[in-house]
């Protein structure tokens, strides 16, 4: 929580200061209020929170109270009114309307009332719009991680209206984690199986592929081993934005998210880690081949991994920035911590081609090492 902050409003009004109208206000809907003392109010935002001193304890009733008033708003001094204002601005308090009357409380599903109420305190009365827009977002997840079906789950939950898992191969126990395959699933295909996890999460999402001509907003790939050269160069060449998701033993790594010639990719990475140690070129043609007991990942790890992930990959779907854009976040236990490394484009790599190397769309093609 960041540090409170005080609100003076004092009722002592100067003579020459006439009492207004209060603004009809409520609380918003991300909004808690705690009394601190019978003059003092204690209002939280998210991770925010601020003291208002000075408030009639009937105002603080009157918008503290999720029914619309029976009488109409009192006359408050000016300082009162100023701190209402500057409360409203700051998005703790709303201007009052009825729930069915103000899209920006409608969630586009019933089950999404919690995920816009979430959105508040980041985006304010625009959280609807956020939500609302998530709707017309696309996303592809591919890889044979276990965390490919549970992140697919993820994104259909929070309100992405459409998500494929473009898998191949069957689903084995080492797929099994909790959101996304199901032990019933075992020797289905794995994309069955995908589909079924994000079916649970949003009945209404669409999972089916793209059409020939159209691309995701945004592809996750997720493996436990190193990533297939041929797909990554794939998505440079379509000048796709994909987001990499690596699971280990008792570790993650997720990032860097990739927009094509605009900022680093695994390539570059594979290439700082060379200029650290002369020997990585060859444990990395090493660790393509597979473990001899084939692909495992501590449960906690895949699952944080995967909310992690997800969370990146709607940063990047609802327009901010994401912390792995030119980095990683990894996890590493026994270490609780999450971590960002950075990854800045490296001048050897192909992402910082001259133009005359530039691929589709005029962006430069990166060849992934």
């Amino acid at each position: 929580m960041s540090a409170l902050f005080a609100v003076s409003a004092d009722n002592t009004t100067p003579p020459e200061l006439a009492p207004e109208l209060a603004p009809e206000l409520t609380l918003g809907p991300a909004t808690r209020l705690l009394w601190r003392s019978p003059d003092a109010v204690h209002l939280e935002l998210g991770g925010q929170a601020v003291i208002v001193e000075g408030l009639p304890a009937p105002l603080v009733s009157r918008i503290a109270s999720p029914a619309p008033p029976g009488s109409p708003a009192p006359p408050v001094p000016e300082p009162v009114r100023a701190a209402l204002t500057s409360l409203a601005d700051t998005g703790y308090l709303w201007p009052r309307a009825e729930p069915d009357d103000d899209p920006r409380l409608a969630p586009p599903e019933p089950r999404l009332a919690g995920q816009l109420t979430a959105l508040v305190p980041r985006y304010g009365d625009a959280a609807a719009q956020v939500l609302a827009a998530r709707r017309y977002a696309s996303v592809e997840v591919t890889g044979r991680s276990r965390v490919v079906a549970h992140v697919a789950a993820i994104l259909a939950a929070a309100g992405v209206g459409q998500v494929h898992c473009a898998v191949d191969g069957a689903t084995r126990l080492h797929h099994l984690v909790p959101g996304g395959a199901v032990a019933r699933d075992e020797g289905t295909p794995l994309a069955a199986a995908a589909e079924a996890a994000v079916r649970r999460a949003a009945p209404e999402a669409d999972t089916g592929p793209l059409g020939s001509d159209d691309r995701p907003d945004l592809t996750i790939v997720a493996a436990e081993a190193p990533f297939a050269e041929e797909r990554l160069a794939a998505l440079h060449a379509a000048d796709a934005p994909y987001l990499a998701v690596r699971l280990g033993l008792d570790s993650g790594v997720v990032g860097p998210l990739v927009l094509p010639g605009l900022t680093s990719c695994l390539g570059c990475a594979d290439r700082h880690r060379r200029d650290r140690d002369p020997a990585w070129t060859a444990l990395a043609v090493q660790m393509t081949v597979g473990r001899r007991h084939g692909p495992a990942a501590d449960v906690t790890v895949a699952t944080i991994v995967a909310g992690v992930a997800a969370q990146q990959a709607l940063a990047f779907l609802d327009g901010d920035a994401p912390a792995t854009l030119d980095g990683t976040i990894e996890l590493q236990l026994p270490d609780w911590r999450l971590r960002r490394r950075s990854w800045p484009m490296h001048p050897e790599c192909g992402c910082a081609a001259e133009p005359s190397e530039t691929g589709p769309g005029g962006r430069p093609h990166c060849r992934p090492h």
